[in-house]
């Protein structure tokens, strides 16, 4: 026992030790790029850049009747999201933020959020569509939407739309949401 004391007082006094020997199983490389690319973003419902990368679209009214059944749509209203002041053939994309806080985890879909008063319409959420495949996006994934490229003008706009999505026989009432977004360049 104390041989075995003196070896442990031994190692330990020059430093070696006996560490557990794990085994890898493979390697992750991460790569990137930070790039000096400014452009200037700005949108709206319009195809002339606004003033600002914040900014609304008013979804037009429509009645409860054309949402009576989870899945139905109604009331498309398309936007813009403009970058310009790009090089040209710079490739950009608009990135909808998963961590915005009005995603619906079990939908991909933005959730009603208009206040209590009055009373807001319920079984109804907002869905974004990208307007160059005209599909419904899934703002769970976190995925880039439809990419273009800049043109000599050095301004691009990507096409989206906003609808109504029920997800029940929808109830009538005010309808407010919002999201997060970002320009990358994939």
């Amino acid at each position: 026992m104390k041989k075995i004391a003196l070896a442990v007082v031994f190692l330990a006094a020059t430093g070696v030790a006996a560490l557990p020997v794990f085994a890898a199983d493979g390697t992750i490389t991460l790569t990137g790029e930070i790039t000096g690319t400014t452009c200037s973003i700005s949108g709206g419902s319009g195809s002339t850049p606004g003033a600002s990368p914040n900014f609304s679209v008013a979804l037009n009214k429509v009645q409860a009747s054309a949402l009576n059944a989870p899945g139905q749509t109604a009331g498309s209203k398309p936007f813009f999201i403009h970058v310009s002041t790009c090089p040209k053939d710079t490739v950009v994309a608009v990135l909808y933020e998963s961590s915005s806080p009005a995603i619906n985890p079990a939908t991909g879909n933005l959730m009603n959020q208009a206040p209590a008063k009055p009373k807001p319409a319920s079984l109804v959420e907002v869905q974004i569509v990208d307007g160059t495949t005209n599909r419904p996006m899934d703002l769970r994934l976190a995925m880039n939407s439809s990419s273009a490229t800049v043109p000599e003008s050095g301004t691009v706009s990507l096409p989206f739309a906003a609808q109504y999505f029920a997800t029940g026989k929808a109830t009538p009432g005010p309808v407010s949401t919002q999201v997060l977004y970002s320009v990358t360049f994939p």
